[in-house]
């Protein structure tokens, strides 16, 4: 297999047509645009007193309060919300939509042409969750009833993802610093994690940011490319998995049986491995790769050579 045959060197006239419809991250930040606006046009008004004689109308935002995540709404069994806060922002500081989502297209866009757009929105919508669950799994320790929304959780998995694949390609911080990504993510979760410890320490937690959601997207980011992980194989195996019950009823026929092949996962490995080196000299040119970069090309190349063809 030459290198040339990886589909982000093949001219896709189907993609360049479809648009936005080939793309999960537009649709992701779409998303994000949509249920914002809903939650400044949804909203009721409701009559809270002041005192004894005065009464103050509030707008309460419908949408916010339904997908907000609520601890201890999670807990009794409302777990939709461990998805939805996380289309879900802050309506008094635009910001907040606004560099998240900046960060979802800038980071999104190089990993779903490398791992395809369903596993990448699958692999947001799961850190998402995870996300998710460790706000709720500290808020419990804590004690805190205080709601989170917001997609910076999952948006963190998306840059830890990205830095464990080009650790040193550099950004601007705050438009003037330049900085490794790789020593960017560094600076946020020490950012994130000093506020958990002094919290779990009995410092409190005040400054109204879910760092612990941070924290939940960055480890797992930094563990899904880690253990090799890919959801989408695994929800094609789950849908595939026959309860015994159902196996039992089979008719009994012979069944072949494929055997573990070491070889094979290694070849496999070597391609997703020459799949990401590909991506990074077509998004940075070929002066971007490191030594090892290419010493794992040369080998590559090698080993297609010597692999026979299928006739």
């Amino acid at each position: 297999m030459g290198i040339y045959n990886r589909d982000y060197f093949r001219n896709d006239q189907r993609r360049l047509r479809e648009g936005w419809l080939a793309s999960g991250y537009k649709w992701l930040i779409a998303a994000n645009v949509v249920v914002f606006v809903l939650q400044l046009l949804v909203t009721q008004t409701e009559l809270i007193p002041v005192d004894d004689q005065h009464v103050a109308q509030v707008r309460i935002p419908i949408v916010t309060q339904a997908f907000e995540l609520a601890p201890a709404r999670v807990l009794h069994g409302q777990v939709w919300r461990l998805v939805t806060y996380a289309f879900c922002h802050d309506v008094r500081w635009v910001l907040h939509i606004l560099f998240n989502m900046l960060f979802l297209a800038w980071f999104g866009a190089t990993l779903e042409r490398m791992y395809g757009t369903r596993e990448f929105v699958m692999f947001y919508l799961l850190a998402a969750i995870v996300s998710g669950l460790a706000f709720v799994a500290l808020a419990v320790v804590l004690g805190d009833p205080t709601p989170a929304l917001g997609a910076s959780g999952a948006v963190m998995a998306v840059v830890a993802l990205y830095a464990t694949h080009f650790p040193r390609e550099e950004i601007y911080l705050l438009g003037l610093i330049r900085l490794q990504i790789r020593y960017f993510v560094l600076l946020y979760l020490v950012y994130d994690l000093w506020p958990v410890l002094g919290a779990l320490g009995g410092g409190g937690q005040s400054d109204g940011v879910a760092h612990s959601a941070h924290l939940g997207g960055l480890a797992f980011g930094y563990l899904y490319h880690r253990s090799g992980l890919r959801l989408e194989r695994a929800w094609d195996g789950l849908k595939r998995f026959q309860p015994t019950w159902k196996r039992f009823r089979s008719p009994s026929r012979p069944e072949s049986v494929r055997l573990y092949d070491p070889h094979e996962e290694r070849e496999q490995n070597l391609d997703v491995k020459v799949d990401v080196i590909l991506q990074k000299i077509l998004a940075h040119g070929e002066a971007s790769l490191t030594d090892q970069e290419r010493d794992l090309l040369r080998k590559a190349s090698q080993r297609y050579k010597e692999k026979p063809r299928n006739r």
